[in-house]
């Protein structure tokens, strides 16, 4: 198999919005549907978003075959010692995309930003970090089962010195698209040609699925980089890297935006339903909390344990400013209602929201 040489974006005659013009009104409906929603949540948005972008990451990370879960993630938080690789790897992808979504204040979508994302998620000892962090690469790669060969590849990006010109080409539609297509579909266009290029020796699909959020972020579809659909990616992960392929080899673009369009659909409609069990969630405990305990700090702890619903006396303390013994006396009447449940530990005792880890997981 030879290096492939990719068309230049904006595609001429390869895209068809007929073809999945009901697939683009449904995404995109639902989509906004679920941008509403979190606006009227009576959680703050920060708090509601962070459990779900762990989730986001431990998804991505396990497209790549990472073994992390999102508990192990959570309780990593609170341990003092260096979190495993595979936990390491879900931390960074998490810190690449707050990363980006900070970055878009200051630089556009660009190679600048790339590599500055790609530099953090190799970063702190993970899978890869010898591997060009941060820097396009100058040999070739290919892609295809463990232990396969250039010439049993599925896939050969691109030849090395290739990789500027087409990282630029895709740079401009990114920034200065000169074609009529909805964003929802150019995110399609963008992320299937970015894994086409494969500018990175290593992180390229996780590059270029936290660059889903963001650009939609960045084109106003969403409100905040909180929309991410590499849970239903994963699911049908054997579709997403057939059909990815097609594009190369086929020139199927149309199958592929379908796809990704009932991909974000799927992922949309989901989300409304987990969101609205998180809104009706918030609103029972909150109530039956304040009858437990009459303070209005114990509000406060509430909202933190939607953001970290893995903690520790530690943690809330430091993010509530309520006192260490305080903070002991509401978790035990908590546990002892069964809102919470704890490892038991003398020392360092961990804490576990199950009500709200059952919906996220």
């Amino acid at each position: 198999m030879k290096p492939f040489i990719p068309l230049e974006l904006p595609f001429k005659e390869e895209i068809n919005p007929l073809l999945f013009i009901n697939e683009l009104v449904d995404a995109n409906t639902n989509v906004g549907k679920y941008q509403i929603l979190i606006k009227n949540s009576k959680i703050n948005s920060d708090f509601l978003i962070n459990p779900l972008l762990l989730q986001e990451a431990v998804q991505s990370t396990k497209i790549e075959g990472t073994q992390a879960t999102l508990d192990q993630v959570l309780e990593s938080e609170m341990e003092d010692k260096k979190p495993n690789d595979d936990i390491q790897e879900v931390l960074n992808y998490y810190d690449a995309l707050k990363y980006g979504e900070n970055a878009l204040n200051r630089i556009p979508i660009s190679t600048r930003f790339f590599k500055e994302m790609h530099t953090i998620l190799l970063s702190k000892g993970v899978r890869g970090e010898n591997r060009s962090p941060g820097e396009y690469r100058s040999i070739q790669n290919f892609i295809g089962p463990k232990g396969c060969t250039m010439q049993t590849a599925s896939f050969v990006p691109p030849e090395p010195h290739l990789v500027d010109k087409y990282m630029s080409n895709l740079e401009k539609y990114i920034n200065e698209p000169t074609d009529d297509l909805h964003p929802l579909i150019r995110i399609a266009i963008i992320h299937a040609q970015f894994e086409t290029i494969h500018p990175f020796l290593d992180g390229n699909g996780r590059i270029g699925r936290i660059l889903i959020p963001l650009y939609l972020y960045e084109q106003n579809i969403i409100d905040a980089p909180n929309f991410f659909i590499s849970e239903a990616l994963e699911k049908d992960k054997h579709k997403y890297y057939r059909l990815l392929n097609d594009t190369r080899l086929k020139s199927n673009w149309n199958e592929w935006i379908k796809f990704f369009l009932e991909s974000v659909n799927n992922q949309a409609k989901k989300n409304l339903k987990l969101i609205q069990d998180i809104n009706d969630l918030y609103e029972t405990d909150l109530e039956t909390v304040i009858e437990l305990v009459s303070s209005n700090n114990i509000v406060k702890l509430i909202n933190v344990m939607y953001k970290h619903p893995i903690f520790n006396v530690k943690l809330i303390s430091s993010l509530t400013g309520i006192p260490d013994v305080t903070c002991r006396r509401y978790l035990s009447i908590l546990e002892e209602n069964n809102m919470i449940y704890s490892d038991d530990k003398k020392r360092d005792k961990k804490y576990y929201y199950y009500n709200l880890l059952d919906l996220l997981r």
